[in-house]
């Protein structure tokens, strides 16, 4: 048989093209997620209580909460996909240890909230803890159970905050370096941005039957879930909003890291089978 010359098919993407039809299709999805929210289910347009759940926003079952975590799994494929390129490519692009170490946490730090968004882990984590150092503190009281016995808000705020703020401070430090752009390491800056926001709601909807919202409540002649409702849909908006932030700036990486790929599946990459 006589050989056949080697063809390829050439497959060229529209890099703009591409970032601003993935955020477009984000963006109008956030939209319809919030609009069917308020509409469907809040104000019943539709007497179907199954389909009210489901788009219902402050729920873990919802289609909400499934698309932020969607959402957060995406992230961390692109930024495990990143840091394959980054160490497998010849020649290696990653010079020193700091790079492997920021972009190995920076893959696990999104893949544990896209885990932890999907069930609630933080929530339920929280909860033990406090229910744990309240049993202690009775007979035991220490320091940190004195702290978290004043703590006014979730008990899972007290855990994690510290230990996603941390985290949040050296991914930031690390991507101020290591971006392709400075566009970029904004988009990640809102990205964390949104996220505070988000958390800052949370932390006063810890506190509602405490009264925080009574003088506002008055204000806008609304009820607690009414009021709360609304707070709690402002609260996931901004964390769908901020993913879509950092998507957008980790995909631009990827894409700058992809303009010389060359990818062919072959049976062996030791040499050509006859």
């Amino acid at each position: 048989m006589t050989n056949q010359p080697e063809s390829f098919q050439v497959l060229k993407i529209n890099k703009k093209l591409l970032l601003n039809g993935l955020i477009l299709f984000w963006a109008i999805i956030i939209l319809f997620l919030a609009l069917a929210d308020v509409f469907l289910n809040f104000y019943e347009w539709i007497d179907s209580r199954a389909i009210q759940r489901l788009v219902n926003i402050t729920k873990d079952d919802g289609l909400p909460n499934w698309f932020s975590s969607i959402q957060l799994l995406a992230i961390a494929i692109v930024l495990w996909i990143i840091m394959f390129v980054l160490l497998y490519s010849k020649p290696n692009l990653i010079r020193k240890k700091t790079e492997k170490l920021g972009w190995g946490l920076s893959s696990l730090f999104f893949t544990y909230l896209a885990v932890d968004d999907g069930s609630k882990m933080h929530e339920r984590v929280g909860t033990a803890f406090r229910n744990s150092i309240e049993a202690r503190h009775e007979y035991n009281p220490g320091f940190i159970s004195n702290l978290f016995d004043i703590f006014p808000s979730y008990g899972w705020q007290f855990v994690f905050i510290p230990i996603f703020g941390f985290t949040a401070i050296f991914i930031l430090l690390f991507l101020f370096n290591n971006l392709k752009t400075k566009r970029q390491f904004i988009l990640v800056f809102l990205g964390f941005v949104c996220y505070a926001i988000s958390v800052f709601i949370d932390f006063f909807e810890g506190m509602e039957e405490e009264g925080i919202y009574d003088g506002i409540m008055l204000f806008f002649d609304t009820d607690l879930y009414g009021f709360g409702h609304f707070t709690r849909l402002i609260e996931e908006v901004f964390e769908m909003v901020g993913n879509t932030f950092f998507m957008f700036a980790f995909t631009q990486q990827l894409i700058s890291l992809a303009e010389n790929w060359k990818i062919q599946l072959v049976d062996s990459i030791k040499g050509k089978e006859n």
